[in-house]
């Protein structure tokens, strides 16, 4: 029952609240943080977390009031970009691309603000933002293992764990979905592009490429080595709570996931897989 409680939303948000008191009180002693950092946040990659840990590093009293911070609500973001297309006759194609462009220029909208120290949220790399904004804001980026990730991400969006089957994830696995989720690096990190290429071999390159142009990647399965680097960067120790935990999930998994079923997964994630051992190479040590 204790367990239970300890993973609700409504215990979350009480202890976001309860952190954000406290780093209110260690900045008054520290001072806020100085650099400006944009957190490109991956889905099921840990960012929840890692972000409100980032955010706590600019809270202050007088934050509160000059709102000095963004977090995109993905939901909102996109149920205005719908709502502001809703007379233009687009594909289903295109919808994903708009919508992203949609996002974006609102991430260039909040780096605009002379008050804004922190963006964080479900965005695609832009080449306009970095551009315009990389001598004033560090990107920032946290990946995960794509098979450990786009497992997670299908379990996160399921309501009745507990009923799933194998034929239900064999479903998914067929799905549009699944491939778009095997890309997510490539297009994440790649950018958007209108053709809605993220397989191609050019695709990846240009998410390896663009890997570059992050002031510092982590990676979930190295949390620590995370921490360290950003201290080292930005002079200051993240304290990094695990928040949207799942332990049905878990179980779920360890039932369901077959060697034969990771295989295909790990087929699926082949794009971001290529973008993921070349960050882990070039970026882990560093």
């Amino acid at each position: 029952m204790v367990s239970n409680l300890l993973t609700t939303p409504s215990f979350d948000k009480a202890l976001r609240t309860l952190d954000a008191i406290a780093a209110i009180g260690n900045n008054v002693l520290e001072g806020s943080l100085d650099t400006k950092i944009f957190y490109l946040h991956l889905h099921k990659c840990g960012g929840t977390s890692i972000a409100q840990a980032i955010k706590a590093c600019y809270q202050s009293f007088s934050s509160i009031i000059e709102h000095n911070t963004f977090h995109l609500n993905g939901a909102a973001a996109s149920s205005a970009a719908r709502k502001y297309f809703e007379d233009t006759p687009i594909t289903a194609e295109d919808n994903d691309y708009l919508i992203g462009k949609f996002r974006e220029s609102l991430l260039l909208y909040y780096m605009c603000q002379p008050n804004i120290n922190y963006i964080a949220g479900h965005f695609s790399f832009s080449e306009a933002a970095y551009q315009n904004f990389s001598d004033k804001y560090a990107f920032v980026t946290v990946l995960r293992n794509p098979v450990k990730r786009l497992i997670s991400a299908y379990f996160y969006s399921q309501q009745e764990i507990s009923k799933l089957s194998e034929e239900d994830l064999l479903n998914f696995l067929d799905s549009e979905r699944a491939l778009r989720g095997g890309y997510m690096y490539v297009k994440s990190i790649g950018g958007l592009v209108q053709s809605g290429d993220y397989t191609s071999e050019a695709a990846i390159k240009r998410a390896q490429e663009n890997l570059h142009k992050f002031r510092l990647i982590g990676f979930l399965e190295h949390k620590e080595v995370f921490i360290e680097q950003f201290e080292q960067k930005f002079g200051r120790k993240l304290k990094i709570r695990n928040y949207n935990q799942n332990s049905k999930a878990k179980t779920a998994k360890q039932s369901l996931i077959s060697e034969k079923i990771e295989a295909k997964i790990r087929e699926i994630c082949q794009p971001d897989m290529e973008v993921y051992e070349y960050a882990l190479t070039h970026f882990l040590s560093r």
